[in-house]
């Protein structure tokens, strides 16, 4: 690799540079869903429903939604590299006034705050992670840069619920902060000058989106994420409906990280050569998780083990939806990322405000038994699309 003025750059330099961004991916994400575990202290906080509460994840999936595409369309040929700074510092402010808010509509401002960064900060560094190395090693700088995104959907809640247990559900938004900051000072030390490609356009996004393996894939991925934060942001107010502590609370969440984080690294070893099978296998795992928990709220065991079989369903599942979308859209990555990132975040906006909207009017199980038949139907989905050709159109096995 060579910087904007052609001298080398060594390859520690490199790939310090691609763990700037997964740290700085990591941090954006953990900050988007951090709220999962705090929720009903948040909603104590303020003496606000917990539907109401759940504004905190609806409110940045919109703004990420917008940010996202709109990125690439604002900033034109504006070298990445300020781009990207410039969202570490949004991200590192908007954890600060979160940390301070005196009242709801104020933290709401700084979850918008979230949003922004968020999308943009995602779609950015994704598009940008291949060209911090050589050509062969482009894939891997992706990957790893990914590799943060799972992290922390897989991470983020235990630790927004353990921090905040040791400092109260402010402490939490400080703790995401250092860790922004440090993000931040990563990107300002490895991150060479990155000139922005060809600018991309409305008309290039269109194009993209009339490939009909694109649009299956959109429909998959935006179901599967609706369906499982229509349920995820409203599993702690569950676990406490059953009688599990606060501090129990906390444990079980650590728990379905880890079985998740496991999870990731298992699946990735069958991804490769068995994608719809594995994609089949963790749908499956998920539809009755949402489904079966409802039931168990009269045993706590049960439950606990049911959520690390959701744990360990939700850590295969984005790598799984990754390579789907990477081979359902050969040719595109700037349009590709920037819309994968688009139609996460609206699902997820999407999820957590039709999921509070459920459980406030309907109750928890009815949020979670829509959310399982959701997941049902992205199965089938998956399991009767059938690409015409091998290649580049279609690619999807």
């Amino acid at each position: 690799m060579t910087s904007a003025n052609n001298s080398p750059i060594s390859a520690f330099h490199a790939w310090a540079a691609v763990l700037s961004l997964t740290l700085g991916v990591f941090a954006t994400v953990t900050a988007e869903f951090l709220p999962v575990g705090i929720l009903p202290e948040v909603a104590t906080s303020f003496n606000i429903t917990e539907g109401q509460a759940g504004m905190m994840i609806t409110v940045p999936g919109i703004l990420a939604a917008m940010a996202a595409p709109g990125i690439m369309l604002v900033t034109g040929k504006t070298d990445r590299r300020s781009v990207l700074l410039f969202l570490s510092f949004l991200l590192l402010a908007s954890c600060g006034v979160a940390a301070w808010a005196p009242s709801f509509s104020v933290l709401l401002i700084s979850r918008a705050m979230v949003g922004l960064c968020l999308g943009a900060f995602w779609a950015t560094a994704l598009a940008v992670a291949g060209r911090l190395t050589t050509p062969e090693k482009a894939h891997k700088a992706t990957a790893a840069v990914f590799a943060g995104v799972t992290a922390a959907m897989i991470l983020g809640v235990p630790f927004g619920t353990f921090t905040a247990g040791l400092f109260t559900w402010r402490g939490a938004f400080i703790s995401t902060g250092l860790i922004s900051a440090a993000a931040l000072l990563m990107q300002l030390i490895a991150l060479p000058s990155l000139p922005a490609g060809k600018a991309i356009k409305l008309s290039i996004i269109a194009d993209y989106l009339k490939l009909q393996t694109v649009r299956k894939s959109k429909a998959l991925i935006f179901l599967i994420f609706g369906a499982h934060f229509a349920s995820y942001t409203y599993l702690a107010p569950l676990l406490q409906q059953t009688g599990i502590s606060s501090d129990a609370v906390t444990w079980i969440l650590v728990g379905y990280g880890i079985a998740g984080f496991a999870s990731n690294f298992v699946a990735s070893a069958f991804i490769s050569r068995q994608l719809t099978a594995t994609f089949t296998t963790v749908l499956v795992l998920l539809m009755l998780a949402l489904a079966m928990l409802p039931q168990m709220t009269s045993w706590p065991v049960a439950i606990t083990l049911m959520v690390m079989v959701w744990g360990l369903a939700w850590g295969a599942m984005p790598l799984c939806m990754n390579i789907w979308n990477q081979r359902a859209s050969t040719g595109h990555e700037e349009a590709s990322s920037a819309m994968f990132t688009f139609t996460i975040q609206v699902a997820i906006a999407a999820g957590s405000a039709a999921g509070g909207k459920l459980i406030d009017t309907l109750g928890l199980p009815a949020g979670y038994h829509i959310a399982a038949a959701c997941v049902l139907v992205s199965a089938l989905i998956l399991l009767a699309y059938r690409p015409q050709n091998k290649g580049a159109k279609a690619g999807i096995q």
